[in-house]
């Protein structure tokens, strides 16, 4: 009986090394690279260390909660390919920027930059120096 526990439990246990490890393999398969999360690291300033937006490092760590609140000195972060914007158009955010106001410059509409950067709450309060932002094609 003992011997029956004992292979259950190993059983159970190679079935989630196996399922982590091609967690970890199906995740390096989409990552650009890999990052360590530093003391004082935030998401905005990671996405624009490598040219990601804040949706797309998001997207490729599952992990990451809506606020990137959680993340952990030591948490090795999936780095997706730079921009995965459509368009293929981003903008560093610099002091002062709102969303009209970047929206009037690439002359789209502020819903259509809203809905490509859903990171970005409605009020547009959120918006941090050096956060990259997906600007979408041009409504003209």
């Amino acid at each position: 009986m003992f011997a029956v526990i004992q292979l259950a439990a190993w059983i159970m246990a190679f079935g989630t090394m196996t399922h982590m490890s091609f967690d970890a393999f199906a995740q390096n398969a989409t990552c650009a690279s890999n990052y360590t999360v530093q003391q004082g690291d935030i998401c905005q300033t990671i996405a624009a260390e490598f040219n990601v937006t804040i949706s797309d490092l998001e997207a490729a760590n599952p992990s990451i909660d809506s606020g990137c609140t959680n993340l952990a000195i030591g948490e090795v972060l999936c780095i997706p390919a730079a921009s995965a914007c459509p368009s293929g158009v981003t903008y560093v955010v610099k002091a002062g920027d709102v969303c009209i106001d970047i929206a009037d410059m690439f002359n789209v509409t502020l819903a259509a930059l809203d809905a490509s950067n859903p990171e970005v709450d409605a009020n547009c309060d959120n918006l941090s120096i050096g956060e990259r932002l997906c600007i979408p094609a041009s409504s003209s």
